[in-house]
Formats: structure tokens, sequence, C-alpha cells
């Protein structure tokens, strides 16, 4: 579960208990000078109900969902008529992803009573957390029938059309919802997050300091600032949010994901590993640390601990195509010349535009004695590349095909090239070529001329570095 719907989650839980309370206080009876001895039983009884309610919440606070609901369902079903144990039952369902016990809750409040705010803002929460948008904007317009000014509504309208990348109409909603209170939270975040899709990062800021001011024991609104402060060159001041944000919310896996990014562009590369860590011990499923991490391996040349993290992020998200890239470099790097060419062989199917990937595939099949099967590769993949735009991958991988003794042609080209980037990543392919002829004199020059090109942090640089180190041959 995101951060953000657990935080969404359980305030819907504290606002159904505040007016819980409130209902509960303003409707007790005061007892008179001398109550009588059932008057005083009734009130006694009511008041067993609020200290277990009390009881309920602090439950829920603490993230001890399954006792809270427990304890709500003797004391709804006691009381079935209170809407208000109901509505609460409900939500910290709701907050248990319960969602279809939630619903049959809150349909029967609804049979009963269909234009009830509460039950219908946690039936739109329902609809948000499984995916249904167009259930949860019909609900919400019910919402905005019943009581035009529910800010609640607004600013989820306005989340909804964000995540839509609407931001016109998202705009158009947090402004409405702040010309009713200029300090709503949530709309002032959510207003700044438009802001910040549009790059105005100060108006953002802006926002955000106000969000701050309102709710100072809200960690989302420094995460949220914390990434505009980053964007606006302050970080410090965006190192600042995130502590306060990890100290209001230590079990939040992004606060740390965000904070070791941080670490990690700032040169803290212990640091940042540190917090990649505990991101992935508090959120194992969650594909993005594990980027991060293997990033901060690969920098300090710890390649088995590296691909191993890119292995895991094609498990947790298949279409993530640049660890497929990632895998193909450090399987090169490592001489893993199977998993070299399933990684650069799958990255290719990603993207039209990197020729490089089927040259590299190719290749990782001769290097592996698989002479054959590199010609078949290269046969199919060879009409897959534009002869005109991109000549030499083309004579590259006819190469590979052809596996001739001599290059001239293709030298020829590469010579050529304009782009640098381009001409080194040849150089290095070129210089794999000879060595899986048994070349490994000519392979070695060749890569020595891509690492010339000074193409240093390219994939086939930090290839070419490698290799040259099995060869014994310093750049």
């Amino acid at each position: 579960m995101s951060y953000r719907l657990q935080s969404i989650r359980f305030l819907f839980i504290a606002s159904i208990f505040c007016s819980l309370a409130f209902t509960a206080c303003v409707s007790a009876p005061k007892p008179a000078a001398k109550p009588d001895s059932s008057h005083q039983k009734a009130l006694t009884e009511q008041e067993k109900d609020m200290m277990e309610v009390e009881v309920i919440y602090r439950l829920a606070k603490k993230g001890e969902l399954k006792e809270a609901v427990d304890r709500i369902s003797l004391l709804s079903g006691k009381k079935p008529e209170n809407e208000e144990y109901r509505l609460l039952h409900a939500s910290l369902l709701i907050s248990m992803q319960e969602y279809e016990k939630a619903r049959l809750i809150l349909n029967a409040l609804l049979s009963v009573k269909p234009d009830n705010v509460e039950a219908l803002f946690l039936s739109a929460e329902i609809d948000r957390f499984s995916g249904n948008s167009k259930n949860l904007a019909a609900t919400l317009e019910k919402i905005l029938l019943a009581n035009p000014g529910n800010l609640g509504a607004l600013a989820s309208l306005g989340d909804l059309h964000y995540d839509g990348k609407n931001y016109v109409k998202a705009e158009a909603y947090f402004a409405k919802a702040l010309a009713i209170e200029p300090n709503d939270v949530a709309s002032l975040t959510g207003l700044a997050r438009v802001q910040y899709r549009r790059e105005d990062f100060k108006s953002a800021k802006a926002n955000l300091d106000k969000a701050v001011a309102a709710a100072p024991d809200e960690p989302l609104v420094y995460l949220d600032r914390s990434r505009v402060n980053y964007q606006l060159g302050k970080y410090a001041e965006c190192e600042t949010d995130l502590n306060k944000s990890i100290e209001l919310e230590p079990y939040s896996s992004w606060n740390f994901l965000e904070r070791g990014r941080l670490y990690m562009d700032t040169g803290r590369s212990e640091m940042a590993l540190a917090d990649f860590n505990k991101s992935i011990e508090l959120d194992p499923g969650y594909f993005l640390c594990y980027v991060y991490r293997a990033a901060i391996f690969e920098e300090s040349g710890r390649d088995a601990e590296a691909f191993d993290d890119y292995k895991k992020v094609t498990q947790l998200n298949g279409d993530y195509w640049y660890a497929y890239e990632a895998i193909g470099v450090l399987a090169f790097r490592r001489q893993l010349w199977t998993e070299a060419f399933a990684a650069f062989d799958k990255a290719a199917g990603f993207t039209e535009n990197h020729g490089e990937y089927y040259i590299a595939a190719g290749l990782a099949l001769m290097l592996n004695k698989e002479a054959k099967a590199a010609k078949d590769y290269s046969a199919k993949t060879l009409p897959r590349i534009n002869r005109e735009k991109e000549p030499a991958q083309w004579l590259m991988l006819r190469l590979i095909y052809d596996q001739n003794e001599t290059t001239p042609e293709l030298e020829l080209k590469i010579s050529s090239e304009k782009s640098m980037d381009t001409k080194a990543a040849l150089l290095f392919y070129l210089g794999e070529y000879w060595i899986a002829k048994g070349r490994p004199e000519l392979g070695g020059k060749y890569l020595l001329l891509s690492i010339g090109e000074d193409r240093q942090g390219t994939n086939e640089w930090r290839m070419a570095e490698a290799e040259l180190k099995r060869l014994g041959i310093e750049p």
C-alpha cells in the first residue's frame, strides 16, 4: 500500500471519529442535580460507548486494525441504529482493504438515506482504491449535489482529473475549494502538484508553504515540498523537509526513497544506500527502490549485486525496459552471454530506435560460441534497422550475419560517424566482434579506440572498460 493511501485512509478514520465524538458530546443529556437511577444508568452506558470508541480510535492510529474492527463490530451490532458507528466500521474495513464488506454497510446506509455525505464519501474512496474512476467521479458529483461546498469532494475531483492529466480541470476544482476555504490542505497540495507539473515551482512552493502552516504535522505536505525545493536547487531545505517527513512518518518507504535519491544526487552514496535499504525493508514490492539501489551498486563496482537488483526490477515491473538494458550491460561485463542476449533482445522489444540492442544481442551469441544462432538472429533483426538513417549500425549487424574476416566498409562508415557516442559504441562492438572471432589482439585495438573517444558513463564505455581489464590492456 502506498504512503499516500495509508495517509488518506487514516484521515478518513480520524474524520469519522471526530464526527462521532462531536455528535455524542452535543447530544449527551446534562445530568440534573439529583438524577434518578434510570437516567444515571443511561448516561453511564453512553459514556462507556464513548470510551470504547476512543479505544478503537487509538487502535486504528497504532495500526492495530483487526482488533479495532472486532470492537466496532460488537459496538455497532449492539446499537445497529447508530449511523456513526456503522460509518466508523466501514472506514476501518476500507483501511484493511475489505472493500466488499465495507460497501455492504455503506449501501445499507444509503438505501435509507441516499444523500448521506459521509457514506457517499467512503463509497467514493472504495472506488478510488479499487481503481474504478468512473464510479468515483459519479459518487463525488452526488456529494456535490447534496453539499456543493464539500471540500473533500472538490479536492477529490481535482485529484481525479490530475491523475487523468487533465490539469485544467484539476486546477479548477482545487481553486473552487480554496475559494471556500483558503487553507484547505488537500486543495493547496493538489494545486501545488498541478503547478509542479507545469514547472511553476515558485507558485508550488508558495502553496506548499501555506499547507505546511495549516497542517504542520502532515508528513505528505513536507514530502511534496521537498520535491519542489529540489527543483529550485534548495537542497538543504529539501533535506530538512524529508527529515521532517520521516520524523512524522517513519514507516513510509517513499520518504526514504526520496531522501536516498537526494543523497545519491549530492554525492553521499553510503547514506543513499542506507536509505534505499530501508525503503526496500518497508516496501519490498516496489520496483523503483531496487532501481536506485542498483545504481549505487553499479557506481561502487558491485556488479553482481546490481545485476540481482535489476533482475528483481523485471520481476516486479516487466515493462520497465531500462532494467533490461542495465542487465545486458552488467551481463556483458561479467561475461554472462546467455543473460546478455536475453536482456538486450528484451530491451529491443520496447523501442524501435536502438539498433545497438540487436547488435549487442547478436554479439552475445557469437561470444557464447553460437555462431549459427547469431547469424539467424541478425537475419531476423536486420530489416528492423533503417539502413539510410543508421548505415553504420546496419553494416555492423550485417557483419554479424556474414561473419567476414575483413571490415573495410564498416570501418570507413565508423570513421565518418558524426556522433561521438555512436562512434565509440560501434568501435566497441567491432572490438567485441573480433574477440568473438578469436582475434583478441585486434579486438583490444578497437576497444582502446572506443575508450579513446572518452565517452565515460555510456553503456559501451563501461563494457569496454571491463573487457580491457580482462585482456590485461591498460586504457
